[in-house]
């Protein structure tokens, strides 16, 4: 979710910003106060680590890049923005369905667990220098979890739904790197309280831009939150990071 700062008049490079997940923008010619609009498409294969536990049931977290696809049920991410040379608004909403298991102690016990993920994000950049833009976001979580645990013949299993809205602060910093090629990095952190303990996230990418209509990016991107609430049976907790490459497109118009 990084996003690419307003470029000076007649100067024309390439718009490319992320928010909850990549989020490509292109950005032609454009004289001030002018507003360009960007929809994308985009993907990402993710390695998901942590903890995951509803009352007394916890279930370890652990699907690397290998499994990501093994265990992907569904997933769907798009984004929008619109923006001019010194504003910027953005929404990004991403939807994942995961499912793994694993058998331990020679097939004598398994843990396994279903998570049904919501995140969208509504983001507000702010250009204070060149090159470097500060934002200001709102992330909205929703998760379902379903957690199974079996030993030998006894199967234990827990369901919990969570939702959360966290603010964040964060900076972007883009930079052209040679010809239609640009290098992109940012950092958001956030929760304090609000909703979750603490949620962060991290960005950087590459950029091409094909035409004035059409950017391609990749990049690497990470995002992390640690949210708990209730006591007893209705404890839940979700001590999460999720990071990998991923890759899109914008049109831009």
């Amino acid at each position: 979710m990084g996003q690419l700062l307003p470029t000076r008049k007649n100067e024309q490079i390439p718009w490319l910003r992320t928010t909850g997940a990549f989020a490509p923008l292109a950005q032609a010619q454009s004289e001030s106060g002018d507003w360009r609009q960007t929809v994308f498409l985009y993907g990402m294969g993710a390695t998901i680590d942590g903890d995951a536990q509803a009352g007394p049931l916890q279930v370890p977290v652990d699907v690397g890049l290998s499994d990501f696809f093994d265990t992907l049920k569904f997933g769907a991410m798009a984004a929008y923005r619109i923006q001019n040379e010194e504003w910027s608004f953005a929404g990004d909403v991403t939807y994942m369905n995961l499912g793994s298991s694993e058998t331990t102690q020679q097939g004598r016990a398994s843990l396994g667990l279903d998570v049904e993920q919501w995140t969208a994000m509504a983001t507000v950049g702010r250009r204070v220098a060149p090159h470097l833009e500060a934002l200001l976001s709102l992330a909205y979580f929703d998760v379902s979890a379903d957690l199974r645990v079996r030993v030998l013949q006894q199967v234990r299993t827990a369901s919990r739904d969570a939702s959360w809205v966290d603010p964040l602060v964060g900076l972007n910093y883009e930079i052209p790197v040679s010809g239609k090629w640009r290098f992109n990095l940012r950092g958001d952190v956030g929760g304090f309280g609000f909703g979750s303990d603490l949620t962060w996230h991290a960005l950087t990418k590459f950029t091409y831009q094909q035409s004035d209509r059409f950017t391609w990016y990749l990049g690497y991107r990470a995002i992390a939150y640690d949210y708990e609430e209730g006591q007893g049976l209705d404890y839940q907790r979700y001590d999460l990071v999720q990071h990998g490459p991923g890759a899109g497109i914008a049109y831009s118009f």
